[in-house]
């Protein structure tokens, strides 16, 4: 067992699996799996198939519905929206919920090469996917992300609370661990399959993100940002930190993920690697 716990890839939560979560059988295996955590994304989450399915027309790929028993019904919905695109899953998953645990369950289901998550709401805009694909295809990155920090992304979420907690976190993981990367919690991120579960996905919120992302350029990879504008969500509840006290509950777990890569940093320059 490795005695660098940024190594491990949640072991303590496994994936699980549940009746009819099966692909069609002798289907060949598609180039990506797109991984879409949902909780109470009713409102959301038919059009979003839709339009994940539309931006990958003629991409051979298949959408994962991984939903935490929304009481909203979102499973429901997705089944029903999902019966017209034979490329989606719904999968209701067990307890534990969680927005990480639902991604590493989603990535360790999935049957592409490559796989990518993103929020539910469309503050992630699926027509991006194409653009982050094909860096990875031309081998130019080994992972890929949306960026509101780079040239041409914003952040033009409603709250602004939600907006300065992302930048200020998300350049302090710029200053203290890496500046590869701009913008550490984008949450929108696409990367082979294999090289997601080497190197793992930790945290209960959106510090497993700033991890992947550290420990990735730590280690060499190449990550790529393409540009994106944040916009509001579309229905339901934000899930994130919309005000001062959402913050600082959740905050304090962003910032020892911080501390815990700049300390990696540090002996991987004291070891010469």
């Amino acid at each position: 067992m490795s005695s660098d716990p940024m190594e491990d890839h949640a072991r303590s939560s496994p994936p699980t699996f549940a009746a009819g979560d099966a692909a069609s059988p002798g289907s060949p295996p598609p180039l990506l799996s797109v991984v879409l955590p949902t909780f109470n994304e009713a409102g959301n989450i038919a059009r979003l198939i839709e339009r994940v399915a539309a931006a990958l027309e003629g991409i051979a790929h298949e959408i994962l519905v991984m939903d935490d028993r929304s009481p909203d019904g979102t499973a429901a919905v997705a089944r029903a929206a999902a019966a017209a695109f034979p490329q989606a899953r719904v999968i209701e998953r067990p307890p534990p919920p969680g927005l990480t645990v639902s991604i590493l369950d989603g990535v360790s289901r999935a049957r592409g090469e490559l796989v990518v998550w993103m929020d539910c709401d469309f503050s992630h805009p699926p027509e991006l996917l194409p653009e982050l694909l094909a860096p990875l295809q031309r081998g130019d990155a080994d992972l890929t992300c949306a960026s509101r920090y780079v040239t041409g992304g914003a952040d033009e979420r409603d709250s602004r609370a939600a907006v300065w907690a992302s930048l200020v976190i998300t350049r302090l993981a710029h200053w203290i661990v890496d500046r590869q990367v701009l913008d550490y919690t984008t949450g929108y991120v696409m990367a082979p399959r294999r090289l997601v579960l080497g190197l793992g996905l930790r945290g209960d919120y959106g510090e497993y993100c700033i991890e992947l992302l550290g420990v990735a350029t730590l280690r060499g990879y190449r990550v790529l940002e393409i540009p994106y504008v944040s916009v509001p969500r579309v229905a339901g509840e934000s899930k994130t930190a919309t005000n001062l006290f959402g913050f600082v509950r959740r905050g304090w777990r962003y910032l020892m993920t911080i501390g815990s890569l700049r300390w990696r940093a540090r002996r991987l320059r004291a070891l010469g690697t």
